[in-house]
């Protein structure tokens, strides 16, 4: 079958997302090796990698909640339940939960800008690098953007998919 346009860009979306994530990986397993490094050998533990680390594995974590949306059964569905119903009522499920992303992710978007705005409002700095508080905080909207994005191209592959099983049984018939 021949691959639909739309898929191109998610699948190159997706892609950029992977090596980002795998950079992002590398990068915090060698800053907490350097700190490990840093407290048992150098005797000064470098206390401000610890932060960097943590966000990054937030960002990782989002971007990856992402890209599971993309399959059927990647987040929140329980298929082990739902493999045993027939193919039209697992379609319409697998709409409504991709649908509740839909809505989840755009909760994050809101509620994230809105912290964003406050902390910045605030003047909040981070404990150890003394940096806006707010840059960590847009991983959470970018997260729940990236959400919506794959939850939407999810929900178009389920509904091309169900008109091409319905093009079949027409063709079939005849």
């Amino acid at each position: 079958m021949k691959k639909r346009g739309y898929k191109r860009v998610f699948d190159v979306l997706a892609s950029v997302e992977k090596w980002l994530i795998a950079f992002l990986l590398v990068f915090d397993v060698g800053l907490t090796a350097a700190n490990v490094f840093s407290r048992y050998v150098i005797h000064k533990g470098w206390s401000f990698t610890e932060e960097i680390v943590v966000a990054i594995l937030i960002l990782m974590s989002l971007i990856g909640a992402a890209l599971c949306a993309r399959t059927r059964g990647g987040l929140i569905n329980l298929t082990l339940i739902t493999d045993i119903l027939p193919g039209k009522v697992q379609n319409i499920l697998d709409i409504l939960t991709t649908v509740l992303l839909i809505f989840f992710g755009a909760v994050m978007v809101k509620y994230g800008i809105a912290r964003c705005v406050a902390q910045a409002a605030a003047h909040q700095m981070t404990t150890s690098l003394q940096i806006p508080e707010w840059h960590y905080s847009t991983f959470v909207p970018l997260g729940g953007a990236l959400l919506i994005l794959h939850s939407a191209e999810h929900i178009t592959d389920v509904i091309f998919d169900m008109i091409d099983e319905k093009k079949k049984g027409s063709d079939q018939k005849q």
